[in-house]
């Protein structure tokens, strides 16, 4: 596999490359980082289309150019897919009438606009435990609020650009807010320990799916 290469401070190089952009490829990544890392590996962070790979110490780039080198991804595509979990999303959202107005669509039709698709988590960012999803409806791509908030509750399902959204955490925001779950996506006592179980401190992972379930109470 051929990638650029990009100094991020000492310990650290910032990947690109064209096959990053799959979702196969980043999963068969995950798996060689955790059975065979380069040398001196601590963590990878995904990006939208990059991947940070943090080091211990100081690597020469030739070594972690040549372990991806090494790295076959024609069968990548066949990786098993991340988990599917159902969120069950309440449609009541301050942003959902004035968002189907502007898509010309009653707020019944905007609701299956957004809950038929299913997403992918593309990577998570913003906040801890905020997922970036990827399939949205391309009718529903619109710009962040020119005004954002300053604060959203955790738990709103909101949309932005071509991306849906969740917030983990109550923040300032710019996303359109639909609706929202009672689903916690960030467990933060179960993050203080030395050495944290991710899977239980985050509700989802880059790769995993996600279908909205519209609430019918």
């Amino acid at each position: 596999m051929k990638v650029h290469l990009r100094a991020y401070g000492a310990f650290a190089y910032m990947v690109s490359a064209p096959e990053l952009r799959s979702m196969g490829v980043r999963r068969y990544l995950d798996r060689r980082f955790l059975d065979a890392p380069p040398c001196q590996f601590v963590e990878h962070v995904w990006g939208a289309t990059t991947l940070l790979v943090i080091l211990k110490t100081e690597v020469a780039v030739a070594q972690v150019r040549r372990w991806f080198a090494e790295i076959e991804t024609k069968d990548a595509e066949n990786c098993a897919q991340g988990s599917l979990h159902e969120v069950v999303v309440h449609y009541d959202g301050p942003d959902l009438k004035s968002v189907a107005k502007r898509v010309g669509v009653s707020s019944d039709e905007l609701i299956t606009m957004h809950s038929t698709p299913i997403y992918t988590v593309r990577m998570m960012g913003f906040s801890p435990g905020f997922p970036y999803l990827d399939g949205l409806d391309e009718r529903l791509y619109l710009e962040r609020r020119a005004q954002p908030r300053q604060r959203i509750t955790a738990g709103s399902v909101a949309i932005g650009g071509p991306h849906a959204g969740i917030y983990s955490v109550s923040s300032p925001g710019g996303w359109h807010i639909l609706g929202h779950t009672q689903m916690p996506l960030f467990k933060a006592e179960s993050a203080m320990g030395q050495a944290p179980v991710i899977s239980e401190v985050f509700a989802f992972q880059p790769g995993d799916r996600i279908r909205f379930i519209p609430n019918q109470a």
